[in-house]
């Protein structure tokens, strides 16, 4: 017989047997301990089949699942999913399931929300998004999202990331399938991942995969992810939109595709032909007749976004954009060519990769890589370059999102690899002279003039341009690292006259500016651009560090010493050389009356590589040392 002591065993086995049964796929118990490691977040599936089914449809499958343990990482239960008349989303699915694995609930309609892709600068879109969310309140818990895109079209393939964040991944997998008799166009930016290749019932299967990626500290790797993820771009040889049939084989045939999605609405009505030989007859040079064309485009349209066509490429006529008066980067590009044109000056759209990302060009893999569209006018000793997007801009000035990086000019002969300019630090200066009066209770009044040009320019543009006086003062008073500063008055220049520069006059009153303690009083010289972050030490970092362009910051400030008050202490002269940059301060008093800050900092390139991190760690911590330096005076005796 089974005594009663092993028959409790017995069934506490059994019931240990079960529990442990129970524990389904997501359980928490089964995430590697090595990605556990200061993770808030980790994404136990990113799985990807994208399936070829003849030269105008295909099909996606994907499965992503992800552990949240962090009400910070929530958004990775949010799912947005855009689809048009070339994409249409079928059989989304999804779920949450607990700690140990087993399932919570189900996504239902009340989870999922459906919006027009409208956007304020939107007049026509075929797009639309929806929003799936999955959000639970008992941490950890894991969501799995499940659908299917089925496509009309085979233009945009998709590109696989095994990896979109910092955190980190038990599985990444990307199939790719195409008919047996196929070759498959790929590129991927890691030599060492090589494709599995398999054939199956009359198909061809392509594999990539990355199992068990750890958690990456931001210092040593950055966010871009061309550093931290292995990419796997695909594209097809020949494809058709709508009719239009185009080659990806080469840029020279997929120029040759978009051009003739162009050569035939570049008409204009001859009365505007005359209005513009009549524009520019009195032009001195070839850059005025160009201005005076560029100036005409931005005073007669604006930019809405248009995503319409086929695929969003096709611009509309010139003849339409003229009367109508708006039309997206396309078609504003091509009315521009078209302008130009008609006074005898060859110009040509550019696809560009537009935007923060300094993603490369991949120029050995002809496909779309493009998101924005510009216009150049070559010539001979000098291009021009145009945005005509913008009615504020410059005439041939490109904003730093889309300099310094190569993209495809569209010929009649085809598509032709560029390089956009780039800028240099002695171009994009702020400049900036105080005078601040102090007192001998710490409060302080200050005059302040600021100058912004190149680059500098145009972000400071892009900010105030549309602004209200209430958001302009907000920014103003953000660039203060003091307490109880007040902005009396300020005055811009330069805003709307189309100048090359930005001019700031502004009257503060800081009424806790200095700590008069004693017989002394204490105060930073920097009243502005002080830095605090110094980069982190760490024993190797693995890329760059990007900066959005080169820049250069000039600061000088006038103090007027209170009666009876002397320097006793002044920060002492520092200057930094470095590979990438200079950097020089200076305090100097004028007898016992004033006092000057002097401070310099360059920037002279846009990425300093990882083996100079050491060195880009020590001049910053260099910067942040001389900006913490203070001023002491002391009274007379």
């Amino acid at each position: 017989m089974i005594s009663q002591y092993t028959l409790i065993c017995l069934l506490m086995l059994v019931s240990a047997v079960k529990v442990f049964s129970e524990e389904g796929e997501y359980s928490v118990d089964k995430i590697p301990k090595a990605l556990l490691k200061d993770a808030n977040a980790v994404i136990r599936v990113n799985e990807i089949s994208f399936e070829v089914l003849d030269k105008n449809s295909s099909i996606k499958k994907v499965k992503f699942a992800a552990t949240i343990f962090k009400k910070d990482e929530q958004q990775f239960g949010r799912l947005i999913l855009w689809y048009d008349k070339f994409r249409e989303i079928d059989d989304l699915e999804g779920k949450i399931y607990d700690r140990a694995g087993k399932e919570i609930r189900e996504l239902d309609d009340r989870d999922i929300k459906d919006y027009s892709g409208f956007a304020g600068y939107t007049f026509y879109d075929d797009n639309r998004v929806r929003v799936s969310e999955l959000f639970h309140n008992e941490y950890p818990y894991t969501i799995e999202f499940k659908y299917t895109i089925s496509y009309d079209e085979n233009f945009n393939w998709p590109t696989w990331y095994s990896r979109s964040t910092l955190e980190p991944v038990e599985k990444s997998r990307f199939e790719v399938v195409v008919p047996e008799n196929d070759s498959l166009r790929y590129w991927c930016n890691d030599d060492s991942l090589k494709p599995l290749n398999e054939i199956q019932n009359g198909k061809k299967f392509y594999i990539w995969e990355k199992n068990n990626l750890v958690k990456l500290p931001y210092d040593v790797y950055g966010d871009d992810l061309e550093d931290i993820a292995s990419i796997v771009r695909i594209a097809p040889a020949e494809f058709e939109i709508e009719g239009y049939a185009g080659s990806m084989n080469s840029w020279k045939e997929f120029g040759s595709w978009y051009y003739s999605l162009c050569k035939d609405r570049m008409k204009l009505p001859e009365t505007v032909e005359k209005e513009l030989k009549e524009l520019v007859k009195s032009s001195g040079s070839e850059k005025e007749k160009m201005s005076k064309v560029y100036y005409y485009m931005q005073s007669r349209t604006r930019y809405v976004s248009v995503q319409l066509g086929i695929g969003s490429w096709q611009p509309f006529e010139a003849e339409y954009v003229h009367t109508r008066g708006y039309g997206d980067c396309k078609a504003l590009s091509n009315y521009m060519v078209s302008l130009l044109n008609a006074v005898g000056i060859k110009a040509y759209p550019v696809l560009i990769n537009s935007g923060d990302e300094r993603l490369p060009l991949i120029s050995q893999f002809p496909s779309n890589q493009f998101n924005h569209v510009i216009v150049c006018i070559p010539g001979t000793e000098d291009t021009t370059w145009l945005e005509c997007t913008s009615q504020n801009i410059l005439f041939g000035v490109i904003d730093a999102d889309c300099e310094n990086r190569e993209a495809l000019m569209i010929t009649p002969d085809g598509g032709i690899i560029v390089n956009t300019p780039s800028s240099s630090a002695d171009k994009n200066i702020q400049m900036r002279k105080s005078m601040v009066k102090l007192t001998s209770y710490g409060t302080a009044s200050a005059e302040v003039f600021t100058r912004w040009s190149g680059n500098q320019h145009n972000n400071m543009l892009h900010k105030i341009i549309d602004a209200t006086p209430e958001e302009r003062e907000k920014l103003i008073l953000s660039s203060f690292e003091v307490p109880e500063i007040k902005l009396n008055k300020f005055d811009f220049k330069g805003v709307k006259e189309k100048k090359d520069w930005i001019e700031l006059s502004a009257e503060f009153l800081l009424t806790r500016y200095a700590n008069a303690s004693g017989t002394r009083i204490f105060f930073y010289p920097n009243i502005e651009e002080r830095r605090s972050y110094i980069p982190k030490d760490i024993a190797e970092r693995h890329s760059p560090v990007r900066f959005y362009y080169p820049y250069i910051d000039i600061d000088t400030a006038f103090y007027s010493v209170p009666k009876g008050y002397s320097a006793e202490t002044l920060p002492g002269e520092v200057n930094l050389e470095s590979t990438f940059g200079k950097f020089s301060s200076a305090t100097k008093a004028l007898g016992d009356t004033s006092i000057v800050y002097t401070r310099f900092l360059e920037i002279d390139c846009y990425s300093i590589p990882a083996k100079n991190y050491p060195e880009y760690r020590d001049f910053f911590a260099g910067v942040v040392k001389s900006d913490r330096d203070q001023v002491v005076l002391v009274k007379k005796k």
